[in-house]
């Protein structure tokens, strides 16, 4: 396929077929993704690009729509799924902008004008964009074909005879660049737009960000103008270099035999003239500078002040051109360049990857990449990456006749370091210790916790060692590891984590109160936003033996990661920090340890339980007395949920093995607060779906969901919802089920793991496929399919299959829900729960049943209900149940067929009987109402027994 946006959108397939691709979404998509043609581009990129303005509420799922829309446009396979974002399956060649940028690249790293007229014949018409958002890129073609444009133009000169003297352009008043400037393009018109408007202009951006750079280009094309290094010059000296370089510019005429200052010299040279002065280097004397700037703008109404610094200058009027790193394109660009430049070669393929990241661990800071390039005469790309851990080591050599500031990476920095005051020094330094940033609402907090004004991080603002961006202060890599490197030097490194560790458990302790609530997802957005520096603070309390410490931050973290589904996060961490030998003397340490507790009868999959029911028993019963003695919403939860984990240790298989269930006393429901008690009546109507209490579940259900939606609990309405759902949908109230639901599925979108989301939205399929409304509900299945495609995890995708496999069962298509099926691989994944593999088999079992491949189903039902039957979820065993019957009613044993109905209902508590699978096996067995009771003869256990050998034996 082709794709051309020179004069036009207009895509062709290989064999010359136009394609159209319809909407300006779907267009704004095609060119993001061409842009980039054969390399993923992140989720987020995407968002921003196609939706300038009015970005949709969630457009992570408003992508996954387009992406599934603009699918059906192109031929298939075109657009596809990676973890983090989508590609294009197109060559660079394939796109007709991306062809033409890689001709320029290749004409100017060569200095070929034959490949600039190759690409210059690609320019066939303007280039077309859905929206004003795609600038950017109509900027850099614009500066490709500029830079295209003159490889064939000095080529046609050279070709000819020279043209006289006298026509030669007047030379520049500045020196030629001894290297090509590289990107830029947007900032170095930026800059020169500000000088046609305004007449103090400062370019400010870090050390090594290029402003001296852009300054003398800017320079370079105006008629009439004057550069003045101020790095060299000391307090006192401004005037002196102004005067210095005015004179090198300017003849005056001798006059009096007394010299006049600096000051009355530079005035009468510039009188009258239409003069850009740049002062280059402004930061350590950023007051004489300003003076000066200020002094120079009042001598003549045509002169313009060009600055750079690292901080603004203070004068009113002064405008600004912010320089940040260089954009990822244009950064691997001027590495490859350099990296050329040293050894005599670009980077191999092979290298490429490592090219990325090592461009990417220097912020995208020119000098960096430049000094960091010049090593490749010594060291291979992957030695420089492994040595950027210690990156002022290796970063210590530069250019020999480079300015002194600029020869080594630490130079670099230290010119900022020596101009700090003592306040913004420890502001530089504790800002390092925080690898997230630090929210903007939270600097006071940590400002008071360093003993500093929380104005200094604002100073280092203007600075530019910090940048405030989405309400946090952040750092560039480079400079939060110069802050490390002091801090180590200085032997503070360890005083500054622990006061983070001490303000960081302050703050979660006050973001988790928020959690059980209307809060939660504000909440959840601070603890995700600082999730590197939580992890740090745990690190750091472990690592000083601290275990208190741990505690009271493991403890706010408690509910936020249960939340997010970070088990084995959750695990790890108390594993470190539980101590069953610590006295119960405050809430932190409680909670704590009752979670030790439960996790230890609940272990992960694979894994035995190490506790035994006695020693279990005692320990439950001194966390019930602590959680009494330290009340909260958490720790009234103790007692129950402790008592539930006991019988479910204590149980074993058959009927005993439906035993657990919640254990509340009166008063402990009186004494607990509102959300505790959702949430036990929640925990209720779990243990009420497992135990086949229809009575149970529909009353608990119905007082959870209430309560968790009068508290404003988006998370808490979401689990009850489901099992609301449960059983409306069981008690034939399907569209009230599929409402609840819905609602559900908006309440957790955003809250719970992808994997989470997708069951839910999985249960809305399966009530439609009750409702048979089989075409809605096979577009909700591919909505799933593109959400776990672009989350990639296994066990996103498996549940996407087997919503799809579910959906080819009822539309009785065995070969495409075998299919399906098939693309789930278990095989080797830790943490994947008895039941999920189960419910694989069962499905797996009813395709081979409508395929007629009855030997090979029995095979796999026997392997499902044993999964089943471990797994102790009833749900789960009913639903194999339903798969067993279906073998026997195929096989002639109807008689068998309405038994494993039967005790299908008796497990679940009711009957299923508008699942589609429930529907066919019925209609081949003539099993009704009567399903429920025990057909004739050989029935030996009771129906709710969900022992091994007796469930087994349906299938002999």
């Amino acid at each position: 396929m082709r794709v051309r946006f020179f004069g036009g959108l207009a895509v062709t397939s290989d064999d010359g077929e136009a394609v159209v691709v319809p909407g300006r979404a779907r267009q704004a998509l095609l060119l993001r993704l061409a842009i980039d043609a054969g390399t993923t581009v992140g989720t987020r990129a995407l968002a921003e690009d196609v939706w300038v303005r009015d970005a949709p509420d969630d457009p992570r799922a408003a992508l996954q729509s387009l992406v599934s829309r603009l699918r059906g446009s192109l031929p298939a396979g075109l657009v596809t799924s990676t973890p983090g974002g989508y590609r294009l399956e197109l060559t660079r060649d394939d796109v007709d902008v991306t062809r033409f940028a890689d001709l320029v690249a290749e004409s100017r790293a060569a200095n070929d004008p034959e490949r600039a007229r190759t690409a210059l014949a690609l320019w066939t018409g303007d280039v077309w964009t859905p929206h004003e958002g795609f600038d950017w890129l109509v900027r850099d073609l614009l500066e490709d074909r500029a830079h295209a444009e003159g490889l064939t133009a000095a080529a046609a000169k050279t070709s000819t005879a020279s043209p006289p003297a006298a026509s030669a352009p007047a030379a520049s008043p500045v020196g030629a660049a001894l290297t090509a400037l590289v990107g830029r393009g947007d900032e170095l018109d930026a800059i020169r737009e500000r000088l046609r408007t305004d007449r103090l202009v400062t370019v400010i951006g870090p050390g090594g960000a290029g402003k001296t750079t852009l300054a003398i280009e800017t320079a370079r094309a105006v008629a009439d103008s004057i550069v003045v290094e101020l790095a060299p010059a000391a307090a006192g000296d401004v005037w002196t270099a102004i005067a210095g370089a005015v004179g090198r510019r300017i003849r005056l005429p001798e006059t009096a035999a007394t010299p006049a200052s600096p000051l009355d010299r530079v005035t009468e040279a510039v009188a009258g003239r239409d003069v850009v002065i740049v002062l280059d280097n402004c930061e350590h004397l950023v007051r004489e500078a300003a003076e000066a700037a200020l002094a120079l703008l009042r001598m003549s109404p045509g002169v313009r002040v060009l600055t750079t610094s690292r901080e603004p200058l203070g004068i009113p009027g002064e405008a600004f051109v912010d320089l940040g790193p260089l954009p990822p394109t244009d950064a691997r660009r001027l590495f490859a360049q350099r990296v050329r430049s040293a050894r005599g070669r670009l980077p191999d393929d092979d290298e490429r990857a490592t090219a990325e990241r090592i461009v990417q661990r220097l912020d995208g800071l020119p000098l960096a990449i430049e000094l960091a390039a010049a090593r490749t005469r010594t060291l291979t790309l992957a030695e420089i990456d492994a040595g950027l851990d210690d990156r002022f080591a290796l970063l210590s050599h530069g250019p020999r006749l480079s300015v002194e500031r600029h020869r080594t990476l630490r130079a670099l920095i230290d010119w900022s370091w020596d101009t700090l005051s003592a306040g913004e020094r420890i502001a530089l330094q504790a800002s390092a210790v925080f690898a997230d940033g630090i929210g903007a609402a939270d600097a006071a907090a940590v400002a008071a916790a360093f003993e500093v004004d929380a104005a200094e991080f604002d100073a280092l603002v203007d600075r530019s060692l910090l940048v405030r961006r989405d309400a946090r202060f952040r750092m560039l890599e480079t400079v939060r590891e110069y802050g490390l490197d002091r801090l180590r030097t200085d032997g503070a490194a360890e005083t500054y984590r622990l006061r983070a560790a001490v303000v960081l458990t302050e703050l979660a302790a006050a973001r988790e109160a928020r959690t059980r609530g209307p809060g939660l997802r504000d909440a959840l957005a601070w603890f995700d936003a600082n999730d590197e520096n939580l992890t740090a603070a745990l690190r750091v309390c472990a690592e000083a033996h601290d275990r208190r410490a741990g505690v009271r931050l493991l403890r706010s973290l408690v509910w936020p990661w249960a939340v997010r589904e970070r088990t084995d996060d959750l695990r790890r961490a108390v594993a470190e920090f539980a101590d069953p030998t610590a006295a119960l003397d405050d809430e932190p340490r409680v909670v704590v340890e009752a979670v030790a507790l439960f996790a230890a009868a609940f272990p992960a999959p694979g894994r035995p339980s190490t506790v035994t029911l006695e020693s279990y028993t005692a320990r439950r019963a001194e966390l019930e007395q602590a959680a009494h003695r330290n009340r909260s919403d958490v720790t009234a939860l103790v007692p129950p949920l402790l008592r539930l984990a006991q019988t479910v240790l204590r149980s074993g298989a058959g009927d005993a093995a439906r035993t657990w269930h919640v254990d509340v006393t009166d008063e402990e429901f009186a004494a607990a607060p509102a959300w505790t008690r959702a949430i036990l009546h929640a925990l209720r109507a779990g243990a009420a779906q497992n135990s086949g209490d229809m009575t149970a579940l529909d009353r608990e259900s119905e007082r959870a969901l209430a309560m968790f939606e009068a508290i404003g609990d988006p998370w808490g309405t979401g689990f009850a919802s489901q099992l609301r759902a449960e059983w409306l949908s069981l008690a034939g109230r399907l569209d009230d089920a599929l409402a609840v639901t819905d609602r559900s599925a908006a309440a957790v979108q955003g809250l719970s793991s992808v994997p989470d989301v997708l069951q839910q939205q999985s249960q809305a399929v399966g009530i439609l496929l009750r409702l048979g409304r089989l075409d809605e509900a096979r577009l909700r299945a591919r909505a799933i399919d593109d959400a776990a495609q672009a989350d990639g995890s296994v066990r996103s995708l498996a549940q996407a299959y087997m919503t799809a496999a579910q959906v080819e069962v009822a539309a009785g298509d065995g070969e495409a829900a075998l299919r399906v099926v098939g693309l789930v691989d278990l095989r080797g994944q830790p943490g994947i729960p008895e039941q999920f593999s189960a419910w694989l088999d069962a499905q797996r079992a009813q395709a081979l049943l409508l395929l007629g491949r009855d030997d090979e189903a029995r095979v796999t039902l026997r392997t499902a209900l044993s999964a089943a039957i471990s797994s102790q979820d009833h749900p789960i065993i009913a639903s194999v149940l339903l798969a067993v019957a279906g073998w026997n009613a195929v096989t002639g044993r109807s008689a068998r067929a309405r038994e494993a109905l039967a005790r299908a209902t008796a497990v679940r508590g009711a009957a299923d009987v508008h699942d589609p699978f429930h529907v066919w096996v019925s209609a081949r067995t003539g099993a009704g109402a009567e399903e429920t009771s025990a057909p004739a003869g050989g029935i030996r256990t009771a129906l709710s027994d969900v022992d091994a050998e007796t469930l087994t034996a349906l299938l002999d």
